[in-house]
């Protein structure tokens, strides 16, 4: 064999076995486009397109640390008044932290709006006192994680657990919660378990019907209602409420539960905004109940006054610093449980009153430092003062 014959031979099997190749070469595929998450900016900042849907969704909360303190002591031999910010009772200071998860879905559909949201919480702290003055509590155990929150809505239709239409009403703006504190004194804050329907009309005004989980709790037929009208305009905001309880738990008569008393609180209120001043403004309430229903303002004793004024004054002084002060006075205030009014020594009706500061500075953006002091005083009762220092950071 030459080295021409070699060299034909040694080509020939090379040809051969690359043919043997490509005849099992993999064809690799293209890659597919990738979706990436879209901004949604129809319901303004925060939200974005869930991949692949035409769903909206929103992630927000906040964490905050408080330190608070109250005067309150269990074992006095004189009856107290309940402060109004709570903790661990006596002399010092007590610590906490709070972080809060929302979650939120929105889309479009021919009947409005459909939306969801999840409210998710957890608190660590809050250490109180128990017989011989023992501290109670775990002020180092994880804080246990609820929904603290869930509902749906389509329209303005609203179904699920969140607060009483009494305290905040679906999209209420103004017309919502109390005073300009983060607590709001007494307005009678509650969540139950409900469905409303609020119907919006031209020029900010709006209308809410609201049918409400009981105290029964699935021992009767019959829900709480709620009714609500109001008006939001740049001037400020005016809104009425009524609340009816089918059963206001009357364990007084022969000592056994009454499901026939039932009762019922109305409240006006309005807010004014300062001109030329945005973000100061002036709120007003009124309230009257004719029994210890829970659609009242309550009271620092945990019971309902026949009737209540509440007057909240925010001055915003700049974009990151406002101050509110605030009193409200409580008259005749109801046995629990009853339509019967608390009486003291001399038989006299028992009153209450209380008063508010509050203080929000927000250096930077989505921070925020917040401290609020408390006083309260119940006829024939000590007075009460309690407050804290909070850090919030908001996402």
């Amino acid at each position: 064999m030459n080295i021409k014959s070699l060299l034909l031979g040694s080509a020939a099997a090379l040809v051969a076995v690359s043919g043997a190749r490509a005849a099992d070469a993999v064809v690799v595929a293209e890659p597919e486009p990738v979706e990436y998450v879209r901004v949604c900016d129809t319901y303004g900042s925060g939200f974005f397109y869930i991949p692949g849907t035409e769903t909206c969704l929103s992630i927000s909360g906040y964490v905050w640390y408080q330190l608070g303190t109250n005067n309150f002591d269990p074992f006095s031999p004189d009856p107290q008044t309940p402060p109004y910010i709570g903790g661990r009772a006596g002399e010092g200071w007590y610590k906490s932290t709070r972080a809060r998860v929302n979650i939120e879905s929105r889309s479009e559909t021919e009947w409005g709006t459909l939306r969801g949201m999840i409210r998710l919480q957890a608190d660590w702290g809050g250490l109180t006192r128990g017989p011989g003055n023992a501290l109670i509590g775990a002020p180092f155990a994880d804080g246990p994680v609820a929904v603290d929150q869930g509902w749906l809505a389509l329209g303005g239709f609203q179904a699920g657990y969140t607060e009483s239409a009494w305290a905040a009403s679906f999209r209420g703006g103004a017309t919502n919660f109390g005073s300009h504190s983060w607590g709001g004194m007494y307005y009678g804050y509650a969540q139950r378990h409900q469905m409303s329907y609020t119907f919006f009309g031209g020029n900010g005004w709006f209308g809410t019907l609201s049918l409400e989980d009981d105290a029964l709790q699935g021992d009767g037929y019959v829900p709480d209602v709620v009714a609500k009208v109001g008006v939001n305009q740049g001037w400020g905001s005016v809104w009425a409420r009524f609340g009816w309880e089918d059963d206001i738990t009357d364990t007084v008569d022969a000592g056994v539960l009454d499901e026939n008393e039932s009762g019922w609180g109305a409240a006006l209120a309005a807010q004014i905004n300062v001109p030329n001043s945005p973000g100061s403004s002036l709120r007003l309430f009124a309230f009257y109940a004719d029994s210890d229903t829970r659609f009242s303002s309550g009271s620092a004793l945990g019971v309902a006054p026949e009737w209540s004024i509440l007057a909240s004054y925010n001055q915003q002084f700049s974009e990151t610093l406002g101050v509110s002060i605030a009193g409200q006075y409580f008259a005749d205030l109801y046995e629990a449980g009853t339509s019967d009014k608390m009486v003291d020594a001399d038989g006299d009706n028992v009153n209450a009153w209380g008063m508010e500061l509050s203080a929000v500075w927000t250096p930077v953006t989505n921070f925020e430092v917040r401290p609020e002091l408390h006083y309260d005083k119940v006829d024939g009762y000590d007075a009460s003062y309690s407050g804290f220092l909070r850090f919030t950071r908001y996402f």
